[in-house]
């Protein structure tokens, strides 16, 4: 900015002496022309003198009428034989040479011409043509060299300014008429001059107007140049501020980007200053809500989570967004870690309530990595990476958490790195499998459907656990490919079960939250459907209650359209995710499964009981069928029939098996 200051200021120097410069080169070409004006009076008059002069000459005088006051006889004239003479009717006149002519011309009238003449030289007849100082000066010059013919000059007299004009005159024959008797006039030979002179006063004052209107339009033309140089200095201002601004920050929500977050690290490492805290935290839903929503309204919950933790987070240095859903923190002069986590409770507590865009309500939680200076790292780069770490560890602990950087993260990230790329190789070389858990009818024991469940079989690492690799996979974007797989392998099983004693079995698949709000899970299951040419209610697709509640509207209608394929719908883990009673009645959903964490104490622990009798209860009320998901014992089984709970699905009747061992079971079951 000083830079462009500095231009600014040299620009409008620059601009002035222009204008300067152009005013003093005006004023010279106004004197010029002044100069010229008057040269060119003063040769008209010269010329207008000479022919007059000329032609009296060529007719040797003119008579006049005699009058004593005006044209008595000249007596320089008295040589004249006939000077003076007398008409026949008695009338007086007088012979009038040119000169006397000229002069008497000049003395009555020279106002008309705005100049006056005289014919003078060193050797007179008239003491009115002598010359004066000026005069001789020239005529002694003419003398002198005769290739002089001309001289002009600006003087002064008696402190005015005149242009004078002198040209040497040669003598003619007319002149001898008069002169003749002289010896210094010789034909065709110079004998003295003509001047003009020409009054300055009337062209300077002209000059001086003419200059006055010239700087007034300098003027004007060097303020609108000023106005224009500011106009664009402040556009360039403008624009370079913008360019600035925007180089450091981010242009959705206003907040510092990572270019200025790094250069604010770098600056207080380099300072040496106290312990700071770098808070790198990551919306655990986001990609979620802008792939159901769309970017407009992902964008409107990004500049309203920026505006919230900005106005209701206090403690920071500074709040930056990196791109996309995240955003970092700088807390400095940290005493300890429990100073933090106050600070990491409050900003969850901050998201906790809900984000109201345009006609939706949507809630949001965060994960967030906690790395310290100069702890965790020495250098701005190393702790946002240490930080970012730390966030992928609490994602991978559940939403809504926090995780302070330990040296052991580095590991753990490195190997999330390498599953995350073997995990791409694993789809391609086949080494996923379903594993498929009998869910059992409680009114008979025999089975009525299966629940696909995904293994992992490594060829160095054996089996992965979908705990490991289902995250990896949601995080990296692979969920979908693998989705797409499972629901493949669903399809092509209830196809091969149609003519089996397992034509009347449900499928059930688990759908993520990223598959639930993606724009191709319809048209996906739709092609599966119609390409195996299966009776769409027999595929179930399983929907944790915690994804339902993410965006209730949406939801309902995604899963009203599935259902339009004729698939089933099941809630899975109900009574985890605080869904509200209302909402649920609008769900088009045919089962709920109840978490296995209300199963496993039955029948020591009374509260679960009351939940487990309740939901119980309320499915029976809306039509739903119920599942009971963990049932390990022979009092969970009691319990539940006598519940009038509908089906169990538990290692009290198998753990995931092979589909060939599931039909071998369910065969001895019908039995």
């Amino acid at each position: 900015m000083k830079k462009l200051f500095n231009l600014k200021i040299i620009t409008m120097l620059v601009w002035t002496l222009t204008v300067v410069s152009s005013l003093t080169f005006s004023a010279f070409n106004q004197y010029q022309q002044s100069f010229e004006t008057a040269r060119n009076v003063a040769s008209a008059n010269f010329d207008k003198d000479q022919a007059f002069r000329q032609w009296a000459t060529t007719h040797g005088g003119v008579y006049v009428p005699v009058d004593m006051k005006r044209t008595p006889p000249s007596p320089y004239l008295s040589h004249m034989p006939e000077r003076d003479v007398t008409t026949d009717t008695g009338k007086k006149l007088t012979l009038m040479n040119p000169a006397y002519m000229l002069r008497q011309m000049m003395d009555e009238y020279s106002g008309l011409y705005g100049a006056k003449g005289h014919i003078t030289a060193l050797e007179i007849l008239n003491p009115n043509s002598a010359p004066d100082a000026w005069e001789r000066d020239a005529l002694k010059k003419f003398k002198k060299d005769d290739s002089i013919k001309e001289i002009l000059e600006l003087t002064k007299i008696n402190n005015e300014s005149y242009m004078r004009l002198i040209r040497s005159m040669e003598v003619t024959p007319g002149c001898l008429t008069c002169h003749g008797h002289q010896e210094s006039y010789v034909n065709n030979k110079t004998a003295g001059g003509v001047s003009v002179i020409v009054p300055m006063a009337e062209i300077y004052e002209l000059a001086i107007s003419s200059y006055k209107k010239t700087v007034v339009i300098h003027i004007i033309f060097w303020f609108v140049g000023m106005i224009l140089f500011r106009f664009v200095y402040n556009k360039e201002r403008k624009a370079r501020y913008e360019l600035e601004y925007f180089a450091n920050h981010d242009s959705l929500t206003g907040l510092p980007n990572r270019h200025a977050y790094i250069d604010k690290i770098t600056s207080m490492v380099n300072k040496n200053k106290n312990n700071f805290a770098l808070i790198f935290m990551d919306l655990d839903n986001f990609k979620t809500i802008n792939d159901s929503l769309g970017h407009t309204l992902g964008d409107m919950l990004l500049q309203k989570v920026a505006k919230r933790l900005k106005n209701e987070i206090k403690e920071y240095d500074m709040l930056s967004r990196f791109g996309g859903d995240e955003f970092v923190f700088l807390f400095s002069n940290v005493q300890s870690e429990l100073t933090i986590e106050k600070t990491m409770i409050k900003i969850h507590e901050v998201l906790k309530k809900p984000f109201i865009l345009n006609t939706y309500e949507v809630y949001t939680t965060a994960s967030i990595g906690i790395a310290i200076y100069p702890d965790d790292a020495q250098d701005a780069e190393l702790l946002l990476r240490n930080a970012d770490v730390a966030m992928y560890d609490a994602k991978q602990s559940g939403r809504s958490k926090y995780s302070f950087f330990n040296a052991d993260m580095l590991n753990l990230s490195s190997n999330r790195l390498m599953l995350e790329s073997e995990l791409h190789k694993a789809l391609e070389n086949n080494e996923l499998f379903l594993l498929f858990q009998p869910q059992v009818s409680l009114w008979n024991e025999k089975i009525v459907g299966v629940e696909a469940l995904i293994r992992w079989q490594h060829p160095t690492k054996g089996l992965i656990s979908p705990l490991d690799f289902i995250p990896i996979a949601e995080n990296s974007g692979l969920i979908m490919p693998i989705g797409e797989w499972i629901i493949d392998q669903a399809c092509d099983q209830l196809a091969l079960w149609k003519d089996t004693h397992m034509s009347e079995a449900t499928l059930s698949i688990n759908v993520s939250a990223k598959q639930v709000l993606h724009q191709d899970l319809y048209s996906y299951i739709e092609a599966a459907i119609e390409r195996t040419k299966i009776d769409g209610r027999f595929l179930e697709l399983e929907i944790t209650e915690s994804v339902i509640m993410e965006n209730i509207n949406e939801t309902v209608r995604i899963l009203s359209r599935l259902k339009k394929l004729g698939v089933s719908i099941a809630i899975d883990d109900f009574g985890t995710g605080y869904s509200s009673l209302s909402y649920l009645k609008k769900l088009p959903i045919d089962k709920l499964k109840i978490d296995r964490e209300f199963i496993k104490d039955i029948p020591n622990d009374k509260d679960d009981i009351a939940i487990t009798n309740a939901i119980i209860s309320m499915s029976k009320s809306l039509s739903l069928k119920i599942v009971a998901e963990g049932p390990e014992t022979k009092e969970h089984i009691e319990f539940l029939q006598n519940s009038k709970c509908d089906i169990a699905q538990g290692f009290y009747y198998s753990k995931p098996i092979t589909i060939v061992e599931v039909e071998k079971l369910a065969l001895h079951m019908s039995k």
